[in-house]
């Protein structure tokens, strides 16, 4: 086996990433998984869709409702976050609020979705750490562009160990 190939198993290994070729041949060294809160079924299965085109990428996790999502996220640790403004019985901005208030670690990506884009909720979404805010009805193809532009930059960095 050449050198270079037994290197980058070896690296694979150890950082217990799959060894894929990502697009542009650069090797995938770890998954990017991504956790879905979202009360309405289609929208949800849409943006299922959406990460499932994507490689090397996996839903951890999905919720419709603040409770469930707060121990979700905080039991799967995902890397993405993406989050609906309005859900059954709350918000995501008050997921978002309670997620920073708990110490859970912060996923490294946060996308917020909504079919309200007002500023009063783009500037709360963003107070509360919100990467990225769109409009479901006009934006929805940009959650796809972000999360392949994340996936690109994730692959090739080391990965560390989510505590």
């Amino acid at each position: 086996m050449p050198r270079r190939a037994r290197s980058r198993d070896t690296i694979a290994a150890i950082r217990g990433g799959a060894l894929n070729d990502d697009v542009g041949g650069l090797p995938s060294l770890r998954e990017l998984t991504i956790y879905i809160v979202e009360d309405s079924t289609p929208v949800r299965e849409r943006l299922i869709e959406t990460v499932r085109e994507i490689p090397d990428t996996r839903v951890v996790g999905q919720a419709a409702e603040v409770p469930d999502a707060l121990e979700g996220v905080r039991s799967s640790r995902p890397h993405v976050l993406i989050v609906d403004v309005q859900l059954r019985g709350g918000s995501g901005i008050r997921l978002l609020k309670q997620l920073r208030a708990t110490g859970a670690p912060r996923p490294e990506l946060v996308i917020v979705v909504t079919n309200y884009p007002t500023d009063d909720y783009r500037q709360a979404s963003h107070d509360c750490g919100a990467d990225h805010f769109f409009d479901k009805a006009s934006e929805f193809d940009k959650v796809r562009d972000v999360l392949m532009s994340h996936r690109h930059r994730a692959a090739s960095l080391p990965q560390e160990p989510r505590s």
